[in-house]
């Protein structure tokens, strides 16, 4: 049987899906992506195709519909690769695409008998919505909120839809709640697990090295470390508010270090009013030279072994979020054992048993440092907990139940 998977991403949330299918001889299975380099990461059964749009949406689009009409094109650049694959050999009988972006627009014109199951991310709304943007005036309500035409249009078009969390279920429209299976991406437990008593890593000095550069960052032994992850310094993951608290943190303790693992990007919300848009760079020179600042680390991406040292190692790892899709960071963070403290909100509930965690609230910035040096200080605070339902073995046991069942009824 044929499988075509398509994210402009790779491998995405498909990386544990795609090569278990690709595993059985008896299926052929097809990954479309814009990433260029996807080659340099191959997946065990699994053949990488291309697909680009041939041109940008025009400048005079309405600003309001440039978002739809990237999504057209991105439908017809899938549409004319599958009808490639076609002309090959290659006819999927089980189609899953990342939603939202246009991808799946189209599927069903060209493959009526194909099973096709979306998988989406988000709706947008106009209370969760505004954090991503600086400015969330009418204007940009209205145009935002026709960012969901694609999503719709997608979520009518395909047979089934599959979302990763039942919070980001909610955010989509009542009448499509039924088409939609909350199935989560899935947590390697195998890997993300606790840290082996016999370790003993607060008493050793530790390397960590920037995925990239290579360049290497030294976690004394004996030392209190905070540490803090994400895909990009930003708003939206209460970048601001953790380190405007530093200060505070880094003066109550010599002996702490704070150790800040992603990249200086913004990923999802809007650039700082200096530097470049930087807000790493930006916030840095708004606090100035203070006792303590030398102690912070900023390693840039790290590799998932590095990645879940840092984790094992952390006295205290902080997880904040405005209301958005959640990260992975969270998830693997609370998988591992660490000692969380995230802000409160419903998104974030979902994910970690409420007693193994420190809550705090990102809009109390007076509270935020006294609230973290508490949980530091805390030795006997236990460590998080993964709610039971993540684990990745559970969750790819979902997605062979969901696509059995789909094949039975479609023959």
């Amino acid at each position: 049987m044929d499988f075509l998977f398509i994210h402009g991403n790779y491998p995405a949330q498909f990386r544990h899906l795609a090569p278990l299918l690709g595993q059985e001889k008896q299926h052929r299975v097809v990954f479309l992506t814009t990433r260029e380099d996807a080659e340099s990461e191959p997946l065990p059964g699994v053949k990488i195709r291309m697909f680009a749009c041939h041109r940008s949406p025009h400048p005079e689009t309405h600003h309001y519909l440039k978002a739809t009409e990237e999504a057209v094109l991105k439908g017809q650049s899938v549409l004319r690769e599958i009808a490639q694959l076609g002309e090959e050999g290659f006819n999927p009988s089980v189609v899953v695409t990342h939603a939202g972006m246009g991808l799946g627009l189209f599927i069903k014109d060209l493959l009526p008998k194909a099973i096709h199951i979306g998988y989406f991310e988000w709706f947008f709304r106009p209370e969760t919505t505004k954090y991503l943007l600086q400015c969330f005036d009418l204007n940009a309500q209205l145009q935002t909120g026709l960012r969901n035409l694609p999503i719709l249009q997608e979520l009518e078009c395909c047979d089934l839809g599959v979302v990763p969390t039942q919070w980001q279920k909610s955010q989509f429209p009542e009448a499509y709640q039924e088409k939609l299976s909350v199935i989560f991406d899935g947590i390697d437990t195998s890997f993300f697990q606790p840290c082996p008593p016999e370790l003993s890593l607060h008493e050793k000095d530790l390397t960590i090295s920037n995925r990239e550069s290579g360049e290497a960052f030294l976690m004394k032994a004996g030392c209190k470390v905070i540490s803090y992850a994400t895909r990009g310094m930003e708003p939206l993951r209460g970048f601001p508010e953790f380190l405007k608290s530093l200060p505070t943190l880094l003066k109550a303790d010599p002996m702490l270090q704070v150790v800040i693992a992603g990249a200086d990007r913004r990923a999802y919300s809007y650039d700082a009013p200096s530097h470049n848009g930087s807000w790493k760079e930006h916030l840095l020179d708004a606090l100035g030279e203070f006792p303590g600042h030398k102690r912070i680390m900023f390693t840039g991406l790290l590799n998932y072994h590095d990645y879940r040292t840092l984790l094992w190692r952390s006295n205290l790892h902080c997880y904040f979020t405005r209301p958005y899709v959640t990260s992975w960071s969270l998830f693997e963070a609370a998988a591992c054992g660490a000692k969380l403290a995230v802000n409160k909100i419903p998104a974030t509930e979902e994910i970690a048993e409420n007693e193994s965690v420190t809550w705090v609230d990102l809009d109390e910035q007076a509270d935020l440092s006294n609230s973290l040096g508490k949980a530091l200080e805390d030795t006997n605070r236990p460590c998080a907990k993964i709610k039971p339902g993540f684990e990745l073995s559970r969750n790819l046991r979902l997605w062979e139940q969901l696509l059995n069942q789909s094949l039975r009824n479609n023959f």
